[in-house]
């Protein structure tokens, strides 16, 4: 394998390498992302369950929604491979 053989070999395991690593930075910046609109919606579901036990009624329909929603969050943050 010559000089230009290497480099060229080298040259696409840097390009590789440069790829991977952007790769990874987007899946964990959308991990965190998602973690934080999981957090703001548990937080969200703690307010209204304490509205609940202050005696406010009709809330389960809220109550649903926001499990349902941090459900898919969840499962969203889980299919990141990050």
């Amino acid at each position: 394998m010559g000089f230009t053989d290497k480099a060229k070999e080298l040259a696409n395991k840097t390009a590789d390498a440069a790829q991977k690593g952007a790769k990874d930075a987007r899946d964990k910046g959308e991990k965190l992302m998602l973690q934080r609109k999981l957090n703001a919606s548990a937080e969200e579901l703690g307010h209204v369950v304490y509205r609940q036990h202050e005696g406010m009624t009709g809330l389960d329909d809220e109550v649903n929604r926001l499990v349902a929603e941090m459900k898919a969050l969840q499962a969203e943050i889980d299919a990141i491979p990050v």
